[in-house]
């Protein structure tokens, strides 16, 4: 049914950041390439988008991408120390919050050298075009969309090499990962709701297919899809969901000296992963630990993200909190290598976000088998079942009382339950969604219907 696959990563390829969606593509492609080495699939082709047409780029041209992806994934770290140094001294004289956001801008994000890392980026992107062949497709195709198609650069490129591809009778399977700008605007702003909601008219128009990461995702978007629909039979109604994987890949590397000792003391520190986001919640967490170290002053806290938007006044409070680098510790460029030494070390992991998609972290942390705290949500409540301990985010009373009962119960010695339920791995997640495509295919076969074209 399915002769060829091609899985698209036009957003990760560039991308050196280590957020969610970039860790679900490349498990994704890990465990799909590995699928395709023992022969259980047809061995997988990374594509990317250019100029409204897929391209199949070698790995030596793949690897073209690792300087802009360098750039993108901490752009103060391919600056000469000198600069650096330079930077630093006017931002110190000037006092200016706006200037060092964009002579020093935080890991993740570009500031002044936006337009040199667009024309790297181009340029790869030009490059690959120049020297590969545009790739026709047949019925016997998959295209993968798993990626952040929702970003300014690949909204012109995407959709047309999609069109093309399905009038040529590839399956389009289209990974959806929450519908928060348009449920949640508030933590996103007017703009990005509407183009977000573009986005997924474009989906919905462009896929054979739709993969939501979670059964609630799912249920969203099926009721949401029909009050947006200018005319239904354009839009996909084949919807499902699958789970995401739990492990985190060995990685191999350096980790800096702060990262083990702190990981490694007597008393090691709770953990919370993720992007500095008004919707993460980080503001409640430290509420409930500012009314903990009132009686637990030895608690450490350590939070792991890159700097997001709108979140300068957290970021304030967090480097001018008179426990940083004592009790509180921040790191916003790990690799993957340091992201698991925490996640080993980690005393147990918080997880207090309003609204998720998934919520990665959970899964993440209950596969290191940690003591893991949730915000007591419908989402989290489907992804992290009875292995988590809830509590309401009403008040940060209720966290603080829970992390004071286990720090309680682990004084005594006792040994409360962690979890044991068997997680799925990256490898099962990979599986789901492929079969998910071949049942499509096999429906379509099936049915002998014509595509539907696209309005």
């Amino acid at each position: 049914m399915i002769e060829r696959i091609f899985i698209d990563a036009s957003y990760t390829l560039a991308s050196g950041k280590n957020s969610g969606i970039e860790r679900v593509v490349r498990s994704i492609l890990r465990e799909s390439v590995r699928m395709g080495m023992a022969q259980a699939i047809p061995a997988p082709k990374v594509v990317l988008s250019i100029g409204g047409e897929f391209y199949a780029p070698s790995q030596e041209q793949q690897d073209y991408f690792s300087k802009p992806a360098a750039m993108h994934a901490n752009v103060l770290s391919t600056m000469p120390s000198a600069y650096v140094r330079l930077a630093k001294g006017v931002c110190r004289v000037t006092g200016s919050d706006k200037l060092q956001k964009w002579l020093l801008p935080q890991a993740g994000h570009l500031g002044l050298f936006k337009l040199a890392h667009n024309f790297y980026e181009t340029r790869v992107r030009r490059k690959i075009a120049a020297t590969c062949e545009p790739l026709r497709f047949g019925p016997g195709d998959l295209i993968l969309l798993p990626d952040a198609y929702w970003v300014n650069r690949l909204r012109t490129s995407m959709w047309p090499a999609t069109s093309k591809a399905r009038a040529q009778g590839s399956l389009i399977a289209t990974l959806l990962y929450d519908l928060i700008p348009l449920t949640h605007p508030e933590f996103v702003g007017l703009k990005r709701r509407d183009a977000f909601l573009e986005y997924l008219k474009q989906v919905a128009q462009h896929s054979d297919l739709m993969l939501a990461i979670s059964d609630t995702v799912r249920s969203e978007v099926t009721n949401f899809l029909p009050t947006v629909a200018e005319t239904s039979s354009n839009f996909c109604d084949d919807i499902r969901s699958f789970q995401l994987g739990a492990e985190l890949e060995n990685a191999t590397g350096p980790i800096r000296g702060d990262v083990i000792d702190l990981f490694g003391s007597h008393v090691p520190p709770y953990l919370m992963v993720a992007t500095f986001d008004p919707r993460k919640n980080h503001q409640y967490l430290m509420d409930a630990f500012d009314l903990l170290w009132r009686e637990q002053p030895s608690l450490k806290l350590c939070l792991v993200g890159r700097i997001g938007s709108r979140c300068e006044e957290i970021v304030r409070r967090i480097t001018d909190h008179p426990q940083l680098g004592k009790q509180l510790f921040l790191f916003s460029d790990l690799s993957d290598a340091e992201l698991h030494h925490c996640y080993t070390g980690a005393r147990g992991v918080i997880f207090p976000s309003i609204v998720e998609g998934f919520g990665l972290p959970i899964v993440e942390s209950l596969w290191f088998g940690k003591k893991t705290f949730v915000s007591d949500t419908p989402i989290h409540r489907e992804v992290g079942q009875n292995d988590c301990c809830y509590f309401s985010l009403d008040s940060p009373n209720s966290l603080a009382k829970e992390l004071l009962a286990w720090e309680a119960a682990v004084a005594r010695n006792e040994q409360p339950a962690l979890p044991t339920r068997k997680l799925v791995s990256w490898r099962e997640s990979t599986q789901q969604v492929l079969q998910h495509c071949l049942q499509a295919a096999q429906l379509r076969q099936a049915s002998a219907q014509p595509l539907r074209k696209v309005a």
